[in-house]
């Protein structure tokens, strides 16, 4: 109200007076920064800019990256308001330039919860702002902002949540890493601290040289641990590659089509990539509601048909229609965003007349990002073919028969505890017995089993399938691993995602069960595919999918190539035929993951019982698609090359034979 503004801009002056009798220019710059977002709020925006350059100079002569970053978003934004978009994309761009260039994000000592400026709100306002020039040559460099911001908001959330990803590299340098980081946080806090009040020019020179040689010291460690760990400096140290990269090598070939999409609240996106053309189209309709309602609608097992026919109609008008005249392409990789993140596309309508599901005709393979995939498809090439095909993790023993139920209470942890009631499995009283054993799991494993051969298998169920187990094997050995358990995508606290594994021992006894995040990001497990086919989520609001791309990304970092799990619970017996038909294409019949998958879902909802989406869409594929489980990387791709060049040889050694067998009867 009016009344609360007047209030809080006394406030803010008595905070001036205050900060400048104390001689503390850096909180003087903050109360200049809020000064200048309530002037902003109340339409002032000439009074707003003044406060807000008299904060970015002041941060700027402290070098506090941080705030000086967040200020150039809040300037960035009342430049858009006025309508001088070439002013507000330079202030963006500067904004994702220094937060390029800050290696963490502090959480409490910055302006950054005041604006809202996370990094995935910097990259998004700075797409809109490009996007709004209506030019070709924008529009690529807005999809390139696109590619590093996914990369650089996954970096942004694992530091957030503390994830820790040195599990698996060797101890002393994982150890001067942490060391030199704490160093250089105590420094820079130790720095804060001196520039609150009255200082010495040469004990602040004197700050700046210790924390620039922590600085070299720390790049000199992470340069290290980047050459000996790849995935880590992928992580660590995102880059996206650029339009013309992606096309040739992640596109390839004249079948496939890349749809990118960024959601706004205002306006939203969609890039539409082949081989050879670009093109970049505006999204109209509230995408996110529409995407949340439909998932509402799919995850229910007896929902109203006719309600979600029509929504997935509307959805598919709102996020195809603009790329229509693309849908001609075999094969379609979704980028998502947002709500979309949790909508298989394979069972929306084509945006055409033909009321089909897109997996009718076409393979549909998701990714967290272009360049993601194309860092997948380098790691697939060096990779030979395993000694086993399958470990797999099943039923496993949750202790939840009535005279546990007092127990299971408590078993489960925070991680467990948070994961069921944001999913709303059963409110704020997490019983494990509200999840409920999956009777068709250990019938999934026996049929795998048999599908991969016996010898060529490793199974786990009941109180075998724990933590320890899991934590103990050589994974490098085998080229699936499936997980017939329950899984758990948060929305609401993504680090909380994670699977369940037995949560009791042979012997009866509670024991830690639930894989988290985390653990997920200490794994060692480079195999070709994960499976997981037992998850469940809840969709809220202002959700960008951090808890499905963290927990797909977590097993990409153990290793492996990609990720096909189930966005909400399946039927039971439903998901036990799937995963059957689903290995049966890939071990037997040798088709890709994303062929497997689309033939195993047309089969499911061509069966009676099981037409409805809900039985057979909630399975997504994330991450690289063209290779053969359990096969030399690229035989498919030049089987008939050699074929060809087998006959050739046979051709040219016949012929030779024939000029042999002339030349000696012309000699006779």
């Amino acid at each position: 109200s009016m009344d609360n503004q007047v209030k809080a801009l006394e406030h803010f002056e008595t905070a001036l007076r205050k900060y400048g009798k104390l001689g503390n220019p850096m909180e003087k710059a903050r109360v200049w920064a809020r000064m200048g977002q309530l002037y902003q709020a109340q339409g002032k925006l000439d009074q707003a800019q003044k406060f807000y350059q008299q904060a970015l100079q002041t941060f700027a002569a402290l070098d506090d990256d941080i705030n000086q970053s967040a200020t150039l978003f809040a300037m960035g934004q009342l430049e858009m308001k006025r309508g001088n978009y070439e002013t507000a994309e330079n202030h963006l761009r500067q904004s994702i330039e220094v937060t390029e260039n800050v290696r963490s994000m502090s959480t409490t000592r910055d302006l950054i919860a005041a604006f809202s400026a996370t990094v995935h709100d910097r990259y998004l306002q700075y797409i809109q702002c490009l996007m709004r020039r209506n030019d070709k040559q924008a529009a690529v460099q807005a999809f390139e902002i696109s590619e590093s911001a996914r990369a650089r908001s996954l970096a942004e959330f694992l530091r957030g949540t503390e994830t820790n990803l040195l599990a698996h590299v060797d101890p002393e340098l994982a150890r001067q890493e942490k060391s030199l980081r704490y160093s250089i946080r105590a420094k820079e806090n130790e720095k804060v601290d001196l520039v609150r009040g009255k200082y010495e020019k040469e004990n602040l020179e004197k700050l700046d040289a210790e924390l620039a040689q922590l600085e070299e010291q720390y790049k000199s460690v992470s340069a290290t641990i980047s050459q000996r760990y790849p995935a880590y400096d992928q992580i660590t140290r995102p880059r996206g590659w650029d339009l013309s990269r992606i096309q040739r090598e992640v596109i390839k070939d004249d079948d496939t089509l890349l749809l990118e999409y960024i959601l706004g609240s205002d306006k939203s996106y969609v890039w539409a990539i082949t081989r050879e053309g670009f093109s970049a189209h505006e999204i109209t309709g509230e995408v996110g509601k529409t995407a949340e309602t439909l998932y509402n609608l799919l995850k229910a097992p007896k929902g109203n048909e006719n309600e979600l026919t029509q929504t997935a109609g509307v959805l598919s008008q709102m996020v195809l229609s603009p790329v229509a005249g693309q849908l001609n392409k075999r094969r379609i990789i979704v980028i998502a965003d947002g709500a979309l993140n949790y909508i298989p596309f394979q069972m929306l309508p084509s945006p055409s007349s033909n009321p089909e599901p897109l997996v009718a005709q076409h393979e549909i393979i998701n990714a967290p990002s272009a360049s993601i995939l194309g860092e997948l498809r380098e790691e697939v090439a060096g990779r030979g073919v395993r000694s086993k095909v399958l470990a797999a993790f099943g039923n496993p023993a949750l202790g939840t028969r009535p005279t546990d139920q007092a127990s299971n209470q408590v078993a489960s942890g925070e991680h467990l505890r948070y994961a069921l009631r944001d999913i709303e499995l059963n409110g704020d009283n997490f019983d494990l017995s509200a999840i409920g054993e999956l009777f068709f799991a250990e019938r999934e494993i026996n049929s795998l089993r048999e599908i991969a051969t016996p010898a060529a298998t490793f199974a786990a169920t009941g109180v075998a399938a724990n933590r320890k187990q899991l934590f103990s094997m050589d994974f490098s050995q085998y080229a699936i691993l499936h997980f017939a358990t329950h899984g758990f995508l948060d929305p609401k606290r993504p680090e909380h995602s994670g699977i369940l594994l037995s949560m009791v021992d042979d012997q009866g006894k509670q024991q830690k069960g639930f894989i988290s995040l985390q653990d997920v990001y200490s794994l060692r497990a480079p195999v070709d595919l994960v499976v997981l086919s037992a998850c469940r989520s809840g969709l809220g609001r202002e959700i960008r999918g951090e808890g499905l791309v963290g927990l797909t990304r977590g097993f990409m970092y153990a290793g492996a190539t990609t990720v096909v799990a189930s966005l909400w619970k399946v039927d039971d017996e439903a998901t036990s035929e799937l995963m059957k038909r689903f290995y049966i294409e890939m071990l037997q019949n040798k088709k890709t993951p994303d062929e497997a998958l689309r033939l195993a879902q047309n089969i499911i909802r061509q069966t009676p019982g099981w037409s409805a989406p809900h039985f057979w869409a909630g399975f997504t594929l994330q991450g690289e698609y063209k290779y053969v489980v359990h096969s030399r990387p690229g035989w498919r791709r030049y089987s008939v090359v050699i074929v060809i060049g087998l006959l050739l040889i046979v051709s040219v050694s016949v012929a030779g034979l024939y000029r042999y067998r002339v030349r000696g009867s012309a000699v006779k």
